[in-house]
């Protein structure tokens, strides 16, 4: 562990032991370092102070399937600057507050919050299953001042948001009704 005191920022380093055996990340067989690769996260920070991990990470060549790969890290998301724990205090704080103050609270550039935000709202809509849904609601606002609207589609049971697109009237309807389709295509409800 080191401190920066130029940029006041702590370093956290990981490392693996010489000869250290890894799970395949295609077959999960044992096979030691083909090579190492440096990579850096931004972690929580502690106090005004921002934490870096930094971690040689491994890709095994695995002899069972062949392939080199790298290795996942327990921590962070595969090709992401941040470290999980960041990322959910990012979210935190983009569900309480626009997400250019969330990038100020944090210090970071808002379009690196904006790739955070992408990644699990994207993911929990792939995720949604709206075959189920029996009663929707439907919100139009405007999403900035002047006539930039949002429509808004809400499962009446439940209340989770199914869908959001830009706009309002009839066009918004037909968008609703194309993810619909898909959504159950997908599932296999047709």
């Amino acid at each position: 562990m080191e401190f920066d005191d130029k940029e006041n920022t702590w370093h956290l380093f990981i490392d693996f032991e010489r000869g250290s055996t890894f799970a395949c990340p295609i077959c999960g067989a044992a096979c030691t370092a083909h090579d190492t690769e440096t990579k850096k996260w931004r972690h929580l920070d502690f106090w005004d102070w921002k934490t870096y991990m930094h971690a040689r990470v491994p890709r095994t060549d695995c002899h069972a399937c062949k392939k080199i790969t790298q290795v996942p890290v327990p921590w962070a998301r595969v090709k992401s600057h941040f470290t999980l724990q960041f990322d959910a205090w990012a979210m935190r704080l983009m569900a309480e507050m626009p997400v250019n103050a969330a990038a100020r609270e944090l210090r970071e550039h808002d379009t690196r919050m904006w790739r955070i935000f992408h990644h699990y709202v994207d993911k929990a809509m792939a995720e949604l299953d709206l075959t189920r849904v029996k009663r929707i609601a439907i919100d139009e606002t405007s999403s900035r001042r002047g006539h930039r609207y949002i429509t808004l589609f809400v499962d009446a049971d439940t209340m989770i948001v199914l869908f959001a697109t830009e706009g309002k009237g009839m066009d918004t309807l037909g968008r609703f009704k194309e993810r619909l389709a898909a959504n159950r295509r997908e599932r296999g409800a047709d």
